[in-house]
């Protein structure tokens, strides 16, 4: 019943984010139409350090929803929802709603990534020849490992925050993370921003294991954190 509940929940913001993805992936064949085979590589490093980050993080903060609290799609609202104290009188620990929630979230935003992705490669014909489907497929979970910091991150959020400043706050709270990657000397393995860019395998042609570790790590922290804060919290 509870994924049946958060499939209800987050069903349009996946359809949502979905036909978002079209938009950039159009731009893209065009762009990828009129390139030629030398600027190729550049538009695959173009590709990933600034497109995907840019859509990463909005497919995050749009599907991280807002912890154990619900919410209606599209329809933000400050304090909680009608349904969240019937979400709560069930005899179903606080654990387990936010680790369905969290779960159905981090599904879609895993299936956005993927559809994101493959759609790119199959948009640029000339991106073919350069990246082959099984550096896709790592791409594919690379970006699903280091973008997992960013959307529990944003669940991390939702447990103190109202939908609309959570969706803020994430947006944010990336930028800073992106700041800090790109302007000071971070250990290799903490580098996010670059996990997902420069060190990414469609522009590196190697997977970063260190950078994703890391981030599934701090994943777990936040979700830990997020537990915390919603078994403590008096809603």
């Amino acid at each position: 019943m509870l994924w049946l509940k958060g499939w209800l929940e987050t069903r349009f913001r996946l359809l949502f984010m979905l036909a978002f993805t079209a938009l950039p992936l159009y731009n893209m064949h065009s762009a990828g139409t009129h390139a030629s085979a030398r600027s190729v590589s550049g538009l695959a490093d173009g590709l990933a350090s600034n497109v995907i980050p840019l859509f990463t993080v909005m497919i995050c903060a749009f599907l991280a929803g807002a912890g154990i609290a619900t919410q209606a799609p599209f329809r933000t609202s400050k304090g909680l929802h009608g349904s969240t104290l019937f979400t709560l009188s069930m005899p179903v620990s606080r654990l387990r709603l936010l680790a369905v929630r969290a779960g159905i979230g981090w599904l879609e935003t895993a299936a956005v990534i993927g559809v994101l992705c493959c759609g790119m490669w199959l948009a640029i014909p000339l991106l073919m020849g350069v990246v082959t489907p099984i550096q896709m497929f790592e791409q594919v979970g690379t970006l699903i490992a280091c973008s997992s910091t960013i959307y529990f991150l944003s669940v991390l959020l939702g447990t103190v925050l109202d939908d609309q400043w959570r969706l803020w706050g994430t947006i944010l709270a990336s930028a800073g993370i992106w700041f800090l990657c790109t302007h000071f000397s971070l250990p290799a393995f903490a580098d996010i921003a670059h996990g997902i860019g420069e060190r990414s395998p469609i522009v590196a042609h190697t997977i970063p294991w260190n950078v994703m570790v890391f981030s599934l790590g701090l994943s777990a922290i936040l979700f830990f954190a997020a537990l915390k804060i919603a078994q403590r919290r008096e809603y």
